[in-house]
């Protein structure tokens, strides 16, 4: 429609976005109350508000059109309750799709047809528990195999200044008990939080992290394992080195933010540098391929985490394949039973806590500290963030040049595999 124009819009991997009214940060997941946009919606979905009007109670006055090509999806997400109110509205005009909605409490996943010329009101349990998403793929399965074409749909949302009160707490930021929001703080308070509560800590248990880490995880091994002999390897955040050893016909180089794990790494006879992975000393282009293993989960905020993506980018040869992996919120989709966090070194591998239950993403983990006798501890705790589904994919997906090859969950952690364009 000539009402809708790209003045306040967002090109993002997997989709072309255009705002009105309010603009949708994607980076804090909230709007600006303070600064409305010029244009409010437009006279046309106006006009398609009036006519579904009868079927919400909101009054809309931020409006999100999302443009996707055929191929093209959403991870799963549950819109922020702290900004919208209590309906989410979905207008979907072009093609019909598939969009998947699952409870993350019990894991259930139930698909819903979404029809050309529908309208979609998320409430309730939907709009505050389950998440939804669309898998980005060309066909849906219905009763037959249908071919995707390009949809847009309208989110229609009411924005509010008043905190949420749903009883649906794992979910809801507006009752995060304390959590501050690292995002608002600035490049420096994340410095200050990363140095005191991830390299600092690193630095003081090296030698005892360390000696949990004992066997390379088979995930990384295999991939480690389909490079071409001779190929030069860069592992970001390398711990104690325990991969750099895998394969003796490859170059691997390592580095570490801990400089006593970059000891710990000299003394075993690897190649490796202290760095921060925010500013990585090496040549662009020249590594076949990148490891980071459980290291960008230690990043407070979402920039941050991008940057690390965009320098693991600029490191890989074209061609160049990459393997990140982080811990997972979702500790428990390939576990029957799942228990409360309680203190322990229950993290002894890459693999996640498996057993821990993460009510936040954003959170503080344990380290229990021996020296000496059995009694004498101190317990330590390391900044977290762990990923909820479809979020690191989002972000490689943001990286220029990078194409993301596939997405796993193994043992309580999301694994992206990417490559260099």
């Amino acid at each position: 429609s000539s009402g809708i124009n790209a003045e306040y819009g967002d090109q993002l991997k997997n989709r072309v976005t255009l705002h009105y009214g309010y603009k949708f940060d994607y980076k804090t997941n909230l709007v600006d109350l303070s600064a409305p946009l010029e244009d409010p919606i437009p006279d046309c979905v106006q006009n398609v508000i009036s006519l579904i009007s009868s079927h919400i109670s909101i009054k809309p006055n931020q409006l999100t059109v999302n443009i996707y090509q055929p191929g093209q999806g959403i991870p799963k997400h549950v819109d922020t309750h702290s900004i919208f109110t209590s309906e989410i509205l979905s207008v979907s005009l072009g093609s019909d799709v598939v969009m998947e909605f699952k409870n993350p409490d019990t894991g259930s996943v139930l698909p819903v047809l979404l029809p050309r010329r529908s309208l979609t009101v998320m409430a309730g349990e939907a709009r505050y528990l389950w998440h939804h998403g669309i898998t980005p793929r060309k066909t849906d399965a219905l009763q037959d195999v249908v071919e995707r074409g390009m949809r847009v749909s309208l989110t229609l949302r009411e924005c509010t200044p008043e905190p949420c009160t749903c009883k649906y707490h794992s979910q809801c930021d507006s009752r995060n008990y304390g959590k501050p929001r690292y995002e608002v703080g600035g490049a420096g308070a994340a410095a200050r939080l990363e140095q005191e509560y991830v390299s600092a800590v690193y630095e003081e248990i090296a030698g005892h992290f360390s000696g949990t880490r004992h066997s390379p995880w088979p995930g990384v091994v295999h991939f480690l394992n389909t490079l071409p002999p001779g190929s030069i390897v860069a592992d970001v955040g390398c711990g104690n080195g325990k991969y750099l050893g895998v394969r003796g016909d490859l170059w691997a180089l390592g580095n570490d933010n801990s400089y006593n794990l970059c000891t710990i790494c000299r003394d075993r006879g690897h190649e490796v540098f202290a760095c921060n992975a925010l500013n990585i000393p090496l040549r662009r282009g020249t590594c076949d391929a990148v490891i980071c293993i459980a290291m960008l989960h230690h990043l407070t905020t979402r920039e941050r985490r991008l940057t690390v993506l965009h320098n693991l980018a600029q490191l890989l040869v074209p061609g160049g394949r990459g393997l990140v992996t982080v811990w997972a919120q979702e500790q428990h989709l390939d576990l029957q039973d799942q228990e409360p966090c309680r203190p322990s070194n229950t993290d002894s591998t890459e693999q996640g806590v498996g057993r821990r239950h993460f009510q936040d993403q954003d959170v503080f983990v344990d380290w229990q500290l021996k020296s000496g006798t059995e009694e004498d501890r101190k317990l330590l705790y390391r900044y977290y963030h762990v990923f909820r589904e479809g979020e690191l994919a989002e972000l490689v997906q943001e990286v220029p040049h990078l194409q993301l090859s596939g997405v796993s969950y193994d043992k309580a952690n999301w694994c992206a595999e990417f490559t260099r364009l």
